[in-house]
């Protein structure tokens, strides 16, 4: 049975009456799943209009536009945290955690990005030579986390889990069934959640592939009124990536040819079923850890694809106004094949390219080719 909105309130009354006798305050109060809770901002809002002495921390599973849909009646009154999965350093850090000064030689080095952003080769290289002769020792166990991240993913409520059916029956209640089923429900009351399944899963099938949603929809078989107002949906609430192609006015609305990545591979995996595939991170791996890392970069203002005449870049990062970072991955043995990046160089007048590998380190006509497992470390 579900309290009234009376009930609710007199509960929470009596909550606050006794938090408020904390010594010292603030007191604390957690809320779980808060948004379960109807017009559950308005309760905040109350007491913090009255100066009450208490810090809420509300927290949920649900997706995020559920939460800011909340937010307006708060306006001035919150912090709002949005936490995406587990990124590839926090995965290596926790597995690592009973040897902490791995985290320590981790910040020790944190320049990188500053490197790569500001079109540094020579200073990049040098961070990594220095950063390679710091973990050697866990070269070994940093190998091996990489693969291990492209099946388990950022979700650290799986990665104890013994058994890969446990993990995968997990993940694709809580992460998928849960957002497509219940949050994108009580966002938009959409009656047929199979049919977004149904593309959600087209997307998974073709990450990092150029598409559209008229090629999508003809696909999948649901109207293109389905795709339109659901892929961004998918992408507020966490479920994937969503990259456009490259526009040298990056602000500029565009519609047209995109692609799409899974916001965490371990979601692929477990609707694919395609955990036991993961042998080494190539391919399309590769592009979805990159792609992950590069849209948790702060001075990232947009993460694009190119693709001109043949020529193509998998990645532009925009940043700091009108600069650019091209970058390629490369998973395979061509490394001395990147057309594209040198044609976007010369044609947008940049002076530093990046290709991510998995082979060594080096730095020649202007091209950082550096490895995968340090730039998903050190940026």
């Amino acid at each position: 049975m579900v309290a009234s909105s009376q009930d609710q309130q007199v509960i929470i009354d009596l909550l606050v009456s006794r938090m408020q006798m904390a010594d010292p305050p603030p007191a604390y109060v957690f809320l779980d799943e808060v948004q379960r809770l109807p017009r559950w901002e308005l309760f905040l809002k109350k007491y913090y209009d009255l100066k009450t002495p208490i810090r809420f921390v509300v927290s949920g599973s649900a997706s995020s536009p559920i939460f800011r849909s909340s937010q307006e009646s708060l306006l001035g009154r919150v912090k709002d945290r949005h936490l995406l999965p587990f990124s590839f350093r926090e995965f290596c850090e926790f597995r690592l955690r009973h040897r902490p000064e791995f985290a320590c030689l981790l910040k020790a080095h944190g320049r990188l990005r500053e490197f790569l952003l500001n079109g540094d080769g020579p200073g990049a290289q040098d961070c990594v030579v220095r950063l390679t002769k710091a973990l050697a020792p866990y070269e070994g166990e940093i190998n091996e986390s990489v693969v291990s991240y492209c099946r388990e993913g950022g979700f650290p409520e799986v990665w104890e889990l013994s058994d890969p059916v446990r993990k995968t029956e997990y993940l694709m209640e809580q992460q998928v069934r849960k957002v497509l089923y219940e949050d994108l429900i009580m966002l938009t009351q959409y009656r047929k959640p199979e049919n977004v399944l149904r593309f959600f899963v087209y997307l998974l099938s073709h990450p990092g592939v150029e598409v559209n949603i008229t090629k999508i929809a003809s696909s999948v078989g649901v109207e293109r009124r389905v795709v339109e107002e659901n892929l961004p949906r998918l992408e507020m609430t966490d479920l994937i990536l969503r990259v456009p192609k490259f526009s040298h006015r990056p602000l500029r609305v565009r519609q047209g040819n995109l692609k799409v990545y899974p916001i965490d591979m371990a979601l692929r995996n477990t609707v694919l079923k395609t955990w036991g595939q993961v042998e080494s991170p190539l391919g399309v791996y590769a592009e979805n850890l990159v792609v992950r890392e590069l849209v948790s970069w702060s001075e990232r203002i947009e993460v694009a694809y190119y693709r001109e005449k043949g020529k193509e870049v998998d990645f532009v990062l925009t940043h700091g106004g009108n600069k650019y970072l091209p970058i390629e991955v490369k998973s395979g043995e061509r490394l001395d094949k990147v057309d594209g990046l040198k044609s976007f160089m010369k044609r947008f007048d940049i002076g530093f390219g990046l290709v991510v590998t998995r082979r060594e380190l080096k730095f020649e006509n202007n091209i950082l080719f550096l490895p995968l497992r340090y730039f998903l470390l050190a940026t």
